[in-house]
């Protein structure tokens, strides 16, 4: 049975095993050859050294697809600049210089690869572990009692019941009660965790939370990937399957976190706490707002998402409803406050009093209502009222409060009115046509009027303008 140890036992035997292995490397007498790896002591050892930790290689599933020309393009051009480096080296020996060969740029060493040296120096007296030495330049680790330590030159912190490290694979296992820290950026939470340290991956399992601590973002899920940020290589990355679910907190100029956003998707992908992309059966539910769709993106930095494929946005306030769709929707915003949509592709807007459709519907919006409404784009724009229905090339709404104030038709406009029912029984519609279709409808409202509708005024017609109207009968109402 192994005894609880100090700390002072944890600096002896830290300063031990350091000397243990610079003897036992004098011991082999010969140099690493090409397939020789020596790896750190998986303990703290006596200097530490700061640890570049390695590029990050994303799935093959995510790398773009070069096709055969640019390969063969890609191929030439690196050949002929291996050539000319080779040319330069040797003209460089030789104190000459070769016309035409391009100058080799001064690129950078590209960063080292290395096993993780935990350093627990923080652990509780009741941490107990054991090493053991597998060969003269590997060890395997076995912690446990609950320890908090982190890899020596990486900004992290790393805190579980129990620990195992195979120096050789690379590898960290954690067990229970998981947490992977990167102070001021994230923090993840899991019943199980495996550290892949030569990769900067963090795959963790069971009840998993990563929280993005700059803006208290939570992403909740069965199972989640991390990758460590590489400076000058590759960007934070973090992949979550198996539906999970993201609260994004945002905050406006002032630094007041507004009313969270709740997405659920099959999978997610955020990129440098930068850009979200959801996969799979997509909710999004902000405020009284929902919107589905089969994708989303969402870039934190522009303030803009996009809804891909099956795009719908409902509003549910009764007061306000309306329900766009399209194959894609594009979403605006400014300081976390949605200023413009945009749907794409046989769009249909519906609202109160109002149902309009185009290839494209372009809704502005002011304090968060519906203040303007565009439809254009191939094919014809039309708008239904309950009292007319107006056809064009493209339409201009204006829906001050959500309510239709004007309809603007330009292009081979056409109106179609219902006749006064009070006096005929016609199925019949009335017809204007002109260059332009101008209807007007009554803006004269008290405040607290709750009609679900709004009564037309006017209708002008503009430039080749013609009309076609019925008039009542003497003769009875069912009189043509």
């Amino acid at each position: 049975m192994l005894r609880s140890p100090t700390r002072s036992h944890f600096r002896a035997l830290t300063l031990l095993l350091a000397i243990t292995t610079v003897v036992a490397s004098c011991r082999g007498g010969r140099a690493a050859g090409p397939s020789s790896v020596a790896p750190a002591p998986v303990v703290a050892a006596a200097r530490d050294t700061a640890a570049v930790p390695p590029p990050v290689v994303p799935p093959a599933a995510v790398l773009p697809v070069i096709s055969d020309s640019a390969a063969k393009i890609a191929a030439a051009l690196a050949d002929t600049a291996a050539a000319d480096s080779v040319a330069a080296a040797v003209a460089k020996a030789a104190g000459a210089s070769i016309p035409g060969a391009r100058p080799t740029p001064n690129k950078p060493p590209a960063p080292a690869s290395r096993p993780c040296v935990l350093d627990f120096a923080d652990s509780p007296p009741e941490t107990r572990f054991m090493y053991s030495r597998v060969s003269d330049v590997s060890a395997n680790t076995f912690i446990g009692g609950g320890f908090i330590g982190h890899c020596q030159g990486e900004n992290n912190r790393i805190q579980a019941d129990s620990a195992e490290q195979f120096q050789d694979a690379g590898i960290i296992n954690l067990y229970g009660n998981v947490s992977f820290e990167e102070p001021g950026k994230m923090r993840l939470t899991a019943a199980r965790a495996t550290y892949f340290t030569r990769e900067g991956r963090l795959y963790a399992d069971g009840n998993v939370v990563l929280t993005q601590l700059a803006t208290g973002s939570t992403f909740t899920g069965p199972n989640m990937e991390y990758y460590r940020e590489v400076p000058g290589v590759s960007a934070a990355r973090m992949l979550a399957p198996g539906r999970p679910t993201a609260r994004l907190i945002e905050k406006d100029s002032t630094g007041k976190p507004g009313a969270p956003v709740i997405v659920i998707a099959n999978t997610f992908e955020d990129r440098g706490d930068t850009l979200l992309l959801a996969w799979g059966n997509v909710v999004i539910t902000r405020d009284a707002i929902e919107g589905r769709s089969d994708s989303s993106s969402f870039d934190k930095i522009t303030e803009r998402a996009r809804l891909v494929r099956g795009a719908r946005i409902n509003n549910t306030d009764p007061n306000q409803t309306f329900v766009l769709t399209g194959d894609t929707i594009d979403l605006f915003s400014t300081n976390r406050q949605l200023e413009r949509v945009v749907a794409l592709h046989e769009a249909t807007a519906t609202s109160q009093d109002l149902v309009m459709q185009a290839e494209r519907i372009d809704l502005r919006l002011t304090l968060q209502k519906i203040s303007q409404a565009f439809a254009f784009g191939r094919g014809r724009a039309t708008a239904q009222t309950p009292q007319q229905n107006v056809e064009a090339d493209s339409l201009h709404i204006l829906l001050p409060e959500q309510k239709v104030r004007q309809v603007r038709a330009v292009g081979r406009a056409i109106a179609l009115g219902v006749p006064d029912t009070t006096r005929m029984v016609s199925e019949d519609r009335d017809m204007l046509r002109g260059d332009s279709v101008f209807a007007f409808f009554d803006s004269t409202a008290a405040p607290d009027d709750t009609a679900k509708t709004v009564q037309i005024r006017e209708i002008r017609a503009l430039g080749n303008a013609s009309s076609l109207f019925q008039m009542a009968s003497n003769k009875g109402r069912t009189v043509p």
